[in-house]
């Protein structure tokens, strides 16, 4: 009997050790998205054009990043899938079926209906979900030394049924304790 519990007890304690390597993404998968990218630009060879501004001041960059300088430039993207977090679940508002009026594209939008980080996402796409074309959010951060809010844009197009990033922006504010307001923009436009 005691040689049963303690197989019993054994088992169990294995198996609840054991990681679920399936997670599912309740709104959408960003991270998904952005591993696929990253494979394909690192593949490719892509290089980059940037335009950075802060206050005004503007700078233009002409580069071949490597796989790490891909994955830092898209990092700021990854901070929205927070949105997929367990405690997010009940979140957001969602629409779907919306015409965009720039565009042939349809809108799926989530609203955030409490005060979290990621106030709003909005995914373009043609035809179906899987076909998306275009990702815009508001991400907001703050906390007792500063406040930033970012509005992120990333672009994709269909090369040979594969999606691919052509574009992406980061316009926001950032308010740190005892300074002024600085703005800033980052436009960056992918070259295959």
């Amino acid at each position: 009997m005691r040689f049963s519990l303690m197989v019993i007890l054994g088992a169990l304690a294995i198996t609840s050790c054991q990681n679920n390597t399936t997670v599912s993404k309740k709104y959408f998968d960003i991270d998904s998205l952005i591993d696929k990218q990253l494979v394909y630009l690192e593949k490719t060879g892509a290089s980059l054009t940037k335009v950075a501004s802060i206050d005004s001041v503007n700078d233009k960059a002409n580069f071949k990043p490597d796989s790490a300088a891909w994955a830092k430039e898209l990092e700021v993207f990854r901070h929205l899938d927070i949105i997929n977090k367990p405690i997010y679940v009940d979140a957001y508002d969602i629409t779907d079926g919306q015409k965009d009026v720039n565009s042939n594209l349809i809108v799926r939008s989530f609203t955030a209906n409490k005060e979290i980080p990621v106030k709003s996402l909005k995914l373009f796409y043609q035809g179906s979900p899987q076909r998306l074309r275009k990702l815009e959010a508001i991400l907001n951060e703050q906390n007792s030394l500063y406040y930033t809010s970012r509005k992120l844009s990333l672009e994709l197009e269909d090369v040979n049924e594969q999606l691919i990033l052509s574009r992406y922006n980061v316009r926001g504010v950032q308010k740190m304790i005892l300074r002024d307001s600085v703005r800033f923009s980052i436009a960056s436009k992918v070259i295959y």
